[in-house]
């Protein structure tokens, strides 16, 4: 069973300067995307991932937690979580404090998702070195675990020091916990998140790199006897739907080229030819993004990144990745850019009468190759 999951980076639509924020358009971004949320359930999403970006337009979810706690309110069945909590940008006890509490909030539907990031405007910004960003995150992770995990824990690093016997108040409602989601692009995090027992997502590469990076993360994970499987890891794709393959490329091109030039400006590095230290996977990753002009339509769907079209379009290309990349686990970046409400909802209802059902109905497994080194 392929499990469908709507992720929401929430930009701003309009003028992306300072000048030209409008509060009153603001608030009606807030407004349709919450409605969008409970559709989402109804549709027969598995679960809504939230995302964290500061001082952008790119994302006007700078506290996604908050987007937890309010949907919730909202619905009854589908899961709730970050792609991700930025953890080196946080005081780690915070974000469990705030795990606990949203796990009650949701009534056990919260997903854990986190990352170490990779912005290096905000890090700045924040006065965080680069070269901190790998451990304060590792770290982190270490130390959310031991709060979410033990009734009782203690801790003593390099950035955290609970000497004392320390306890969550209020300890989460579900033991064990569901294991977090790590974001992972780079080698490094991938190998990471599988030698440590977390689930893997990953996104913007072509499917054959995918399909490597996932081979990687079974590999570390056998090695250190932690799951592994097509329920553990999952992609990211942009994902429209429209009644032809027509109108679905004529709405969704200019609102890709908005958000993708946000993507250029908020994340990708100046100099990529001088990348920080732990960073350097990325002054390859981000070279297909650079440029001023358009994002080329068709390399992006030939690799596979955004899947665009009328649902019978959409429906053939996601069944073809969820099956090459032996993944349980689909997650669609379903609006963004200039997309309006009435686009973005149609492609919901659109999606889930003749894409989320065929796809729950597939049944995928690991390479056998990779199965049969077990």
């Amino acid at each position: 069973m392929v499990k469908s999951w709507l992720f929401d980076i929430f930009n701003y639509p309009y003028e992306p300067t300072a000048e030209g924020f409008d509060p009153q358009l603001c608030q009606e971004v807030y407004n349709w995307h919450l409605e969008s949320w409970e559709l989402a359930e109804k549709v027969g999403f598995e679960g809504i991932m939230f995302s964290e970006h500061h001082y952008t337009a790119y994302n006007l979810s700078p506290s996604p937690n908050l987007l937890i706690a309010a949907t919730a309110q909202r619905t009854k069945r589908v899961k709730l979580g970050v792609m991700i909590n930025i953890l080196p940008m946080h005081n780690p006890r915070r974000v469990a404090e705030e795990c606990a509490m949203l796990d009650y909030l949701t009534h056990g539907r919260l997903e854990i998702g986190v990352g170490r990031g990779v912005d290096q405007k905000e890090f700045k910004r924040e006065g965080i070195p680069m070269e901190e960003v790998r451990p304060r995150f590792e770290e982190g992770m270490d130390f959310m675990m031991k709060a979410l995990e033990n009734k009782v824990f203690t801790h003593k690093g390099r950035y955290l020091n609970f000497e004392e016997e320390t306890t969550l108040w209020p300890q989460p409602l579900s033991r064990p916990i569901r294991r977090p989601w790590i974001s992972g692009l780079s080698p490094e995090t991938i190998s990471w998140a599988g030698t440590n027992g977390y689930r893997l997502a990953t996104a913007f590469q072509a499917t054959s790199a995918i399909k490597d990076a996932f081979a990687s993360y079974y590999e570390a994970a056998d090695a250190a006897g932690k799951p592994s499987g097509p329920e553990n890891t999952m992609v990211l794709r942009q994902v429209f739907c429209a009644e032809t393959d027509e109108e679905a490329r004529a709405i969704a091109e200019p609102a890709l080229n908005h958000i993708f030039a946000l993507y250029r400006e908020a994340v990708i590095f100046k100099d990529l030819d001088h990348v920080p230290d732990s960073f350097e996977f990325y002054s390859s990753f981000f070279k297909p993004f650079t440029g001023s002009g358009p994002i080329s339509w068709e390399v992006l769907d030939e690799l596979g990144i955004f899947v665009v079209g009328s649902p019978s379009t959409v429906r053939e290309k996601l069944i073809k990745q969820a099956r090459e990349l032996h993944t349980e686990n689909i997650l669609m970046w379903g609006s963004f850019g200039t997309l309006t409400a009435e686009q973005t909802m149609n492609s919901y209802r659109l999606l889930g009468r003749e894409v989320i059902p065929a796809l729950s109905e597939l049944s995928v497994a690991r390479e056998p190759e990779i199965a049969a080194a077990q």
